[in-house]
């Protein structure tokens, strides 16, 4: 299977993107409704993982946001953020390919902002190979531990 990463808005591909979300966070990991959906995918630059099956369908399996705002300062940042992928397709490096993507996207638009994310504490490894450092203390989101973690290039070491 191949498999493409596109940027998207939410009114252009709203029910892929729900499909996922749906299926990742409030089946799987039980999530509420108002929990989820938190009225800002509207405003969101929205990336969709799209693979290819061998008989050329194309079918969503992925997908993150990506929202503009500003820190305590008011210096703009952006924060990732509702990255999930299918069941079946992790542990193979698209979620990975998928962040690489959404970096390069943050680097092209505006280098000198920074990039953070709310991971859920049993995916901080993840983030961190990736480069993101860990910053704060742990906090439930929709029940579930998280950390704030920010994007530093050089590396993987804690901050």
């Amino acid at each position: 299977m191949n498999h493409k990463i596109i940027k998207t808005d939410w009114k252009t591909h709203q029910h892929q993107l729900m499909d996922i979300r749906i299926r990742v966070f409030m089946q799987e990991q039980a999530v509420n409704e108002s929990d989820e959906w938190d009225g800002l995918d509207d405003q969101a630059t929205h990336f969709l993982v799209v693979t290819t099956d061998e008989k050329a369908n194309d079918f969503a399996i992925g997908c993150a946001r990506l929202l503009n705002e500003h820190n305590e300062q008011g210096a703009p940042r952006f924060h990732v953020g509702r990255v999930a992928l299918l069941e079946p397709y992790r542990g193979c490096g698209i979620g990975s390919q998928l962040m690489a993507f959404i970096i390069q996207h943050c680097r092209a638009a505006a280098s000198e902002r920074e990039i953070y994310l709310h991971a859920q504490t049993e995916r901080q490894g993840f983030y961190q190979r990736l480069g993101f450092i860990t910053r704060g203390e742990e906090f439930m989101d929709a029940g579930i531990p998280h950390i704030t973690m920010y994007f530093h290039p050089e590396g993987n070491q804690n901050g």
